[in-house]
């Protein structure tokens, strides 16, 4: 595995020096990038789609699985053979299977948008020929639900399906137009509106609870409300999401009665329709947080809520002003909050959040991400680690600094590496063995060992490179630009 290192960073002082990355398998070679995406788990294992090649020609974009190492990194089946693509979408573990749409061969052809399953004794199978293009698989109780076009009439329409018993498709109300799904407790919750409605597609929040559909509320009755981006946070007992009450879209939220259905905040008042277009709302240590502008002071800025109107505000403005840092790929993993953002030059980052001002901060600059996903216990990425790699969008392991070392390595300023610049001959002093790693200033790991005697030989050409030292015992933590002239 080709571990990319950004402790070039350390030079300019502005991000986190143990922030790293290592390239988990180079799936497509080439600047292209295989674009990793629409990740899920399944058997202890990660599943996603990607385009790949063999002898450089492009097999499409397939099923792929790994366990984390590059031998473990592989092709699942290339089930449309040659360029054409089966481009797994929306993958979800469910019942010991992975359901998604895409494309398969029915009758010697290749059709699109068909609702698929994979496990590993039956391979990739076709569930359904009728409900095609399903997204939003959304598993309430013991049921699998989603949003499925129904193609077996004229026109085409969108329903709710779910799965029997039998693992078939079904449509679970023909009467209910639907764009988007979530959740509250038993029951779907759907951006939708009755199919014989005077306005059928001026969509409301609807509710099935596995027997019959309700209207949860009517939150615009001037127009569609277009309730979207649902998620149910179990600390605070409701269901989030982004609606346009008349003001544009807000954060709302739900127990799915009507009475419980409300406005978190207006937060955007810059004037009455403007709205703040709440997006990626995550629940993260009994709060929710998510990306939204006030439309005055700042753009799109990390938001924060409570459930009440007083406790919904401004988490930080990490670019002060209204061009906004556009948050996203919002993830908890270790009791923190990591996602992306961009800083005032244009160029993204990671950020990590323990919940306060202080404790949030970003780590390193990237090129691209499209996800972050956790596996394993360990964070992972899929994008570019920056913008004139070779490599293109594939799939890396974040190699987070703890809070451990940190602390370890503020405590260590009196470890130092002389001469500097050397021939490549170097001491250090306070430490007398350990093990280093030496990098150049693309993030290439150039040499790597032990050394003893507070002496390294470090045999490199001339240049700028980052050296990195750490104790026999692990507790010492050492990291510092070195020129070899």
């Amino acid at each position: 595995m080709r571990k990319i290192n950004y402790l070039a960073f350390l030079l300019s002082g502005l991000l986190s020096a143990q922030t790293t990355f290592t390239l988990v398998k180079d799936i497509y070679p080439g600047a292209t990038g295989s674009g990793p995406s629409n990740f899920t788990l399944y058997k202890g294992k990660l599943y996603f789609s990607a385009s790949s090649s063999v002898n450089g020609t492009s097999i499409g974009t397939e099923l792929w699985e790994s366990d984390g190492t590059e031998a473990g990194t592989k092709l699942v089946s290339d089930n449309i053979p040659g360029s054409s693509s089966t481009s797994p979408g929306g993958l979800f573990t469910f019942n010991d299977k992975i359901y998604f749409s895409g494309t398969n061969i029915v009758n010697g052809t290749n059709v699109s948008g068909l609702l698929l399953s994979y496990d590993d004794v039956n391979g990739i199978q076709t569930v359904s020929t009728v409900s095609k293009f399903s997204t939003n698989f959304t598993k309430v109780g013991n049921t699998l639900y989603f949003k499925a076009t129904n193609t077996s009439v004229t026109p085409n329409t969108q329903r709710l399906y779910y799965l029997d018993s039998s693992g078939q498709s079904v449509i679970a109300d023909d009467n209910l137009n639907v764009n988007t799904i979530g959740f509250i407790g038993n029951k779907v919750l759907a951006n939708a509106q009755l199919a014989n409605a005077a306005s059928p597609f001026l969509t409301q929040l609807f509710s099935f609870d596995g027997n019959s559909t309700s209207l949860v509320k009517t939150i615009n009755p001037s127009t569609s409300s277009y309730p979207q981006y649902f998620l149910y946070s179990p600390a605070l007992g409701k269901t989030f999401f982004n609606a346009n009450g008349g003001n544009g879209g807000e954060p709302w939220m739900t127990d799915g009665t009507e009475a419980g259905t409300s406005i978190v905040k207006d937060i955007n008042v810059s004037n009455a329709t403007a709205g703040s277009n709440p997006t990626s709302f995550t629940e993260y240590n009994g709060k929710v947080y998510f990306a939204a502008s006030d439309g005055l002071t700042s753009g799109i800025e990390l938001w924060v809520t409570d459930g009440t109107e007083q406790g919904t505000k401004m988490f930080k403005d990490i670019i002060p002003g209204t061009t906004g840092s556009f948050p996203e790929k919002l993830t908890v993993y270790k009791n923190k909050l990591y996602f992306f953002a961009t800083n005032a030059s244009n160029v993204k980052q990671l950020w990590e959040s323990d919940g306060t001002d202080a404790g949030t901060k970003a780590l390193v600059s990237i090129g691209t991400a499209s996800a972050l996903v956790i596996y394993n216990d360990t964070l992972y990425f899929s994008g570019r680690i920056n913008n004139t790699d070779t490599l293109g969008v594939e799939l890396y392991k974040i190699n987070l600094q703890d809070d451990t070392l940190a602390a370890s390595e503020m405590q260590n300023n009196n470890i130092s590496v002389y001469p500097n610049p050397s021939k490549g001959e170097v001491f250090i002093s306070n430490l007398k063995s350990g093990k280093f790693e030496l990098y150049d200033t693309t993030g290439k790991l150039i040499k790597g060992g032990n050394f003893s005697d507070s002496k390294i030989l470090l045999s490199a050409q001339q240049g700028v490179y980052v050296l990195k030292l750490k104790s026999e015992n692990s507790k010492t933590n050492f990291v510092t630009r070195v020129i070899i002239k």
